[in-house]
């Protein structure tokens, strides 16, 4: 999303990534500018069957997070598809994503261009991954979620 460091991403693609492998495309939530010439294209905005069969052909879900993020309903969806996450850990990002299991976490700029770089090229890591994702597929819900959430307030 553009309020959720969608500029940041932008400018590590632009900088990072798209020189190095220009066969690479990133597909973002609608941005107004044209950025096609970077590989860098507009989702299309899907019905939510249409979106999950559309996403399901990703190689890993990029998301740098921010620091209003409480949640990420997105990487939650990226986890029950089995897509690996790559993210700096901003706002709830670093409680979605195990560093290693499933998904990076990076500490800096270059190590997340770096990361997503490696999980590009690299199909061993790719698929360690996707199968930790593939064993914890259907281990969350609303309702673990939800008690998990009341429990952290009550013992707080």
């Amino acid at each position: 999303r553009q309020d959720r460091n969608l500029d940041y991403l932008i400018k590590i693609w632009k900088e990072n990534i798209h020189p190095k492998k220009e066969g690479f495309k990133l597909y973002v939530t609608p941005f107004k500018k044209d950025l096609t010439d970077h590989n860098i294209f507009n989702r299309k905005m899907l019905k939510k069957d249409d979106f999950i069969d559309d996403l399901i052909k990703a190689r890993m879900m990029i998301l740098p997070g921010h620091k209003a993020e409480l949640f990420c309903l997105s990487a939650l969806e990226a986890s029950e598809l089995c897509i690996p996450i790559i993210t700096m850990g901003y706002g709830s990002l670093s409680e979605r994503v195990e560093h290693g299991i499933t998904g990076l976490i990076a500490k800096n700029k270059n190590e997340f261009s770096n990361y997503i770089l490696e999980l590009f090229k690299n199909d061993k890591l790719w698929t360690q991954l996707r199968n930790n994702l593939i064993l914890r597929r259907g281990s969350n819900s609303w309702k673990k979620a939800t008690n998990k959430f009341f429990n952290t307030i009550i013992n707080y």
